[in-house]
C-alpha cells in the first residue's frame, strides 16, 4: 500500500501494526501449507520417467506455486521483523523496495510465474485436441521444454520492465509495507494484477470450450475427458481464488476508502488457496497420480478420499 494511514496518530499505527502482525502470521501459514503441497506433486510428478515426460508442466506450475508459497512466507515473517524493530513507518521510495527488500520481487514471481504456467497447460490441452495424431505420436518432452523457456523468457522481459519502471518514476511510500503496487507505482502495478487475472480468465475459457467442443465426441477417450476436467476445475478455480484478491489490492489501493488490513490479508490468502489447488484435483480426477502417490506413501487399500473421489 502506498500508506496504511497517513498522518495518523500513533495509536492508529500501533492498531494497524498489531493488526498487520495477525495478517502476516495467516501468511506465513498459508505459505507452509502451499509448499507442502506443491512438494507432494512434485515428487509424484518426478517419480518415475514417464511422469516426467508426461507432466513437464505441472511440475513447473507446482515449482511456480511453491514460490508463490515461499513469497507468502517470506513476505509475513520480514514485514513482521519490519515492524518488531519499530521500522514500518518508514518513508521509503519505490525502488528502494525492489533492491534492498527481498519480498516485492517473489511476490511478482509469485503471481507471474502460475499465471503463465496455466497459460501454457491451456495451450498443450488446445494442441492436444486440435492435433490429436500428431500429439499422441510426436509431441514431446522437447516441446514442452521450448514452451516452458519461452514462459521464462516472457516472465524475465516482465520483471526487467518492473525494475525500469520503478527506476524512472520514483514515488514515496509512507510505510515498508513494499507490495508490489508500492513498489511498481499504482500505474504498472494495476496492470501486473490484471493481466495474472486476464491469463486465468481466458485459459478457462479456452478449457471450457474444448470441453465442451468434445465432451460429445465418441473418439475422446474416458481418460483424456477426466484430464480436461482437471484442468477445467483447477484453472477455473484459479479465476475465482486470483481475481478476488486482485481486484481488492487494486480497489484498495484506487479507492478512496481503504480496505481494512485484516480483510485484505484474508482476500490474499485466496491467492494462496489456488497454489494448493493441484494437489486436490489430481487426487480425484487422475488414477494414475492417485496410484502413484499411494505406492510412494506405501498406503495398502483405499483411502476414504479416494472412495470420494473416484
Amino acid at each position: 500500500m502506498d500508506s496504511l494511514l497517513r498522518n495518523g496518530s500513533y495509536f492508529d499505527k500501533k492498531k494497524v501494526a498489531e493488526e498487520l502482525v495477525v495478517r502476516h502470521g495467516l501468511y506465513v501459514t498459508c505459505g507452509v501449507f502451499i509448499v507442502i503441497a506443491n512438494a507432494i506433486c512434485i515428487v509424484v510428478f518426478n517419480s518415475t520417467r514417464e511422469f516426467r515426460s508426461r507432466f513437464l508442466f505441472f511440475t513447473l506450475l507446482s515449482f511456480s506455486d511453491t514460490v508463490n508459497g515461499v513469497s507468502f512466507i517470506v513476505t509475513g515473517l520480514e514485514r513482521n521483523s519490519v515492524i518488531l524493530e519499530g521500522l514500518f513507518f518508514t518513508p521509503t521510495t519505490n525502488f528502494e523496495c525492489l533492491i534492498k527488500k527481498s519480498w516485492p520481487f517473489l511476490l511478482l514471481l509469485g503471481g507471474q510465474l502460475p499465471a503463465i504456467f496455466n497459460t501454457l497447460l491451456a495451450l498443450e490441452r488446445v494442441i492436444a485436441v486440435t492435433f490429436m495424431s500428431w500429439y499422441r505420436n510426436v509431441w514431446g518432452a522437447r516441446h514442452r521444454v521450448f514452451l516452458a523457456a519461452l514462459g521464462m523468457a516472457f516472465c524475465f522481459v516482465l520483471n526487467a520492465l518492473a525494475l525500469l519502471a520503478a527506476y524512472q518514476s520514483p514515488t514515496l511510500n509512507h510505510d515498508q509495507m513494499c507490495g508490489v503496487m508500492d513498489a511498481l507505482g499504482h500505474f504498472y502495478g494495476a496492470i501486473h494484477f490484471i493481466w495474472i487475472a486476464f491469463a486465468y480468465f481466458l485459459s478457462f475459457c479456452v478449457i471450457c470450450l474444448l470441453y465442451w467442443h468434445t465432451s460429445k465426441s465418441k473418439m475422446l477417450k474416458r481418460s483424456e475427458r477426466r484430464k480436461q476436467l482437471a484442468v477445467l476445475l483447477l484453472t477455473g478455480g484459479s479465476v475465482f481464488l486470483v481475481s478476488l484478491p486482485n481486484l481488492t489490492i487494486v480497489l484498495d489501493e484506487w479507492y478512496p476508502m481503504k480496505f481494512n488490513v485484516l480483510f485484505v490479508g484474508v482476500a490474499y490468502c485466496f491467492y494462496g488457496l489456488q497454489s494448493c489447488a493441484t494437489l486436490p484435483i489430481f487426487y480425484c480426477f487422475r488414477s494414475e497420480f492417485r496410484s502413484r502417490l499411494r505406492s510412494i506413501l506405501s498406503t495398502s487399500g483405499a483411502s476414504p478420499l479416494s472412495k470420494v473421489c473416484r
